[in-house]
């Protein structure tokens, strides 16, 4: 196995983690308690390590993708986060915010935040396999 891949997946996980911690944990924290009803209680800690570790899924899948189909270049691997943005995270999370109740700047922030991380790892991708 190319060693790049592995670095570039380890490298695009911290930083879309970073980027997760920001958007979705940072911004609009406040905005959260508008609808309490919605979010789960209790101890957040497992489900915070699991929603980070997540971060290295999607990196990996995404370096994967991008080593597949050849664009692992700076400008090809952005292009390719934008477009695996505009076909997964945007349409997933308009959608919910359509019919769950969930403040709409938590929404447009966890949406800047999916393409913050997506590009943040095709960056990674392009600089450690490009």
């Amino acid at each position: 196995m190319n060693l790049h891949l592995l670095w570039a997946t380890l490298l695009g996980g911290l930083l879309g983690g970073l980027a997760d911690w920001l958007f979705a944990g940072v911004l609009f924290h406040h905005r959260y308690l508008r609808y309490p009803e919605v979010w789960r209680s209790g101890n957040e800690r497992p489900r915070i390590i699991a929603a980070q570790a997540l971060s290295f899924v999607t990196a990996a899948a995404f370096v994967a993708l991008a080593w597949k189909l050849h664009q692992t270049d700076m400008r090809g691997a952005l292009k390719l986060a934008a477009m695996v943005w505009l076909i997964g995270p945007l349409p997933l999370l308009v959608g919910n915010a359509m019919f769950i109740k969930i403040d709409h700047l938590v929404t447009a922030s966890h949406a800047a935040g999916w393409l913050a991380k997506l590009l943040l790892i095709a960056a990674a991708a392009a600089w450690l396999i490009g």
